[in-house]
């Protein structure tokens, strides 16, 4: 997160130059994703194409590692460049969470928005001429608005979504069509955003639901999944049809920056804001998941 920090920092001093000479941003920030939840990372069960060539277009890291071991914390870390002492989130809700038998630390106070007065990424990009949007989970607050977003499509306070399938029941969401799918739904507003600002430097915040629970997915690929044999570690056919059809998504993105020669004049970053649910997708050989300070945890895909 930090890297990440420094290197927006870099691209601001060095292209301050012409509005052509800004690199666009997409910064595909996936919730609950598992370190080894990707073939790219070793899975044999879950089929993810599309981020494999992202793969081949640029770099992999296999010791990334989230701020945090769960949403709030690490996407305050990711939009302010500051450790949870900085900016005040340490967990999801209160930090009395679960059996207190279990604490083996007082639990210190805990915000669970981001104060307007954070300084965050995109309202640093916007000063310099670029169109920010965030698309998707937001959690830091009621609105990515007030943080420095042009525009906001189904982002809120909310953790995760009610149904993946439409009607979404999300106020800053319009419904689709009854059953639409909302990963598809999110990169259509993508792709709309992109389309729109192409001419423009812009900073897309795709920041996908999924696959945080409830774990729902189209049908025809859970089908696939349950008739694939399993691993021992990656076996739930409706988690993996969750990941097929966020990396068919993500290739719908990269092949819209193709189409619009986009490619050579964006950067795309791509990964999760903390371990997998390890009840879900066991993230073997790394212990633990989402929730724990261990590897599993915390330890996190950057493409």
């Amino acid at each position: 997160m930090r890297i990440f920090k420094l290197f927006i920092l870099f691209i601001l001093v060095f292209f301050l130059g012409n509005a052509q000479d800004k690199p666009n941003i997409v910064y595909i920030n996936i919730d609950d994703l598992g370190w080894s939840d990707l073939s790219c990372y070793g899975s044999t069960y879950y089929e993810t194409p599309n981020i494999d060539r992202l793969v081949s277009m640029g770099l992999k890291f296999t010791d990334a590692y989230a701020s945090a071991a769960n949403c709030a914390p690490s996407r305050a870390g990711l939009m302010s460049g500051q450790y949870s002492p900085r900016h005040g989130i340490y967990t999801v809700g209160t930090s009395e969470r679960g059996k207190s038998k279990d604490r083996k630390l007082i639990p210190v106070k805990n915000k669970t928005i981001l104060p307007d007065s954070v300084v965050t990424i995109a309202e640093t990009l916007k000063k310099v001429g670029y169109i920010t949007a965030s698309m998707g989970k937001w959690h830091l607050g009621e609105d990515p608005r007030t943080q420095g977003f042009d525009i906001n499509i189904g982002g809120n306070h909310a953790g995760h979504p009610k149904t993946y399938f439409s009607p979404y029941r999300n106020k800053n969401l319009e419904d689709g069509p009854i059953g639409e799918y909302l990963t598809d739904r999110l990169t259509n507003e993508g792709i709309s955003f992109i389309e729109s600002n192409k001419d423009n430097p812009f900073f897309l915040y795709m920041t996908y639901y999924t696959v945080h629970t409830p774990i729902q997915g189209k049908q025809d690929l859970i089908e696939k999944y349950r008739n694939k044999p399993t691993s021992k570690y990656h076996k739930n056919a409706t988690y993996a049809a969750m990941v097929e059809a966020m990396d068919s998504n993500v290739g719908r993105l990269i092949n819209t920056l193709e189409e619009l020669n986009l490619t050579k004049n964006t950067m795309i970053i791509f990964t999760s804001d903390n371990g997998g649910l390890f009840t879900v997708s066991e993230q073997f050989p790394l212990k633990y998941g989402k929730g724990s300070y261990y590897e599993g945890g915390v330890r996190i895909p950057l493409i």
